[in-house]
């Protein structure tokens, strides 16, 4: 059997490495790869980075030296002065603006006064039967200063929600006019000591508005007149 014939089988001849440098070698190639190329590969990237840092730190270097030349402390007293100078007018740009826009105005009262409102408002949707016993009522409120308090804030409440078109009237009603009309109406609230009255004066029959005698003139001024 030939010795080139292993046990394995496999038919196989030994690569002699030194006759790769004998008859048709290529001169500058190993094994049909450019030498040259694989520097030149490998070289020229350094190079090319070690161009740019130098002339970018010889460009730092001038524009530190051009800005230092330029920036003495008069130029720079100059720029801060021209900052400031600009801030100002934005500042003040920004007042004329604010100065030209409208001011949302307090919308007008729908009543004068807190007797308006009792006579425009109260009477004709609050009614409820006065008997000067179990329920009370005095014509003469505006006597009574804690039932003048109270009918004041329930106008008061009643010009802002008013103008929510959903709900106001429903929160009124609720938090408002039925809160204070059952303290008012009540045989211990502001009006205990006022009981039917003189000729009955501070009751009604059912269905009609709650007794009312009008104020002394210029008791309640209109105070949209003052606005």
């Amino acid at each position: 059997m030939s010795d080139d014939w292993r046990e394995d089988g496999i038919n196989a001849v030994p690569l002699d490495i030194h006759d790769q440098g004998r008859e048709g070698r290529e001169p500058g190639r190993v094994f049909g790869v450019d030498v040259a190329d694989i520097v030149d590969a490998m070289v020229r990237p350094a190079i090319a980075r070690a161009l740019q840092n130098a002339v970018r730190d010889v460009a730092n270097e001038v524009v530190e030296a051009e800005v230092a030349e330029q920036l003495d402390p008069s130029v720079l007293e100059e720029l801060q002065l021209q900052a400031a100078t600009a801030a100002q007018r934005s500042v003040a740009a920004d007042l004329d603006e604010l100065e030209k826009a409208p001011v949302d105005e307090e919308p007008e009262l729908y009543f004068g006064s807190v007797d308006e409102f009792v006579r425009g408002y109260l009477l004709p949707n609050y009614r409820r039967r006065v008997d000067g016993q179990r329920v009370v009522w005095a014509a003469d409120w505006w006597s009574y200063a804690e039932a003048v308090a109270r009918l004041d804030a329930l106008w008061r409440a009643w010009e802002h929600l008013r103008l929510d078109a959903q709900t106001g009237m429903s929160v009124w009603f609720r938090d408002h006019a039925e809160h204070h009309m059952s303290i008012l109406l009540s045989p211990d609230g502001p009006f205990a000591a006022a009981g039917e009255g003189k000729d009955r004066e501070n009751t009604n029959e059912k269905g009609e508005p709650l007794p009312y005698i009008s104020p002394p003139e210029g008791l309640f001024s209109d105070v949209r007149e003052d606005l």
